[in-house]
């Protein structure tokens, strides 16, 4: 994630200071203070009867080809409950029930910066797949058959998931 130069706020050069116990880019003029948070994502956890879990075939980068959760970015208006209803939905095709929270992770994302990945539980009433958005396919998938799972956050949530 590239640095901003100027205060977005007022168009000051923006200069390196100590705020808060770290080293950030800050305007002078009118205070306002380059804060770094992470981007929030939803990851999906949907199960089936078998206990296979639900993967999609990603479609887009970053990781095109490879095998991960259903999932994406919250956006501003939703809850996260909402936001994996939503990928849920565009990705597969699924209608789904948020319930428990399965855990929090950080991870690094060359585009996004820092992203916080949030796994939640989701239960769907039928497994009528019809693969949309960002994904090129989705299937139920036993443990044992799991491909290779880039994103080193997803293999932690699936490891609590399955425990």
């Amino acid at each position: 994630m590239k640095n901003y130069k100027y205060c977005p706020m007022c168009g000051t050069s923006l200069e390196w200071d100590h705020v808060d116990g770290r080293r950030r880019l800050a305007c002078g003029e009118c205070g306002w203070i380059d804060y770094r948070n992470p981007l929030p994502v939803i990851a999906c956890l949907v199960s089936n009867r078998k206990g296979e879990l639900l993967l999609i075939k990603r479609g887009i980068a970053p990781c095109k080809g490879a095998w991960a959760l259903p999932g994406g970015f919250m956006e501003m208006d939703e809850t996260p409950q909402e936001a994996g209803q939503r990928e849920l939905r565009e990705e597969t095709g699924l209608e789904g029930m948020a319930g428990r929270l399965v855990g929090l992770h950080t991870q690094e994302s060359p585009r996004y910066g820092s992203v916080l990945v949030s796994g939640i539980e989701f239960t769907v009433k039928n497994e009528n797949i019809v693969t949309g958005d960002d994904a090129a396919d989705a299937k139920f998938m036993p443990p044992k058959d799991f491909p290779d799972i880039p994103f080193a956050s997803h293999r932690k949530l699936i490891e609590e998931f399955l425990k």
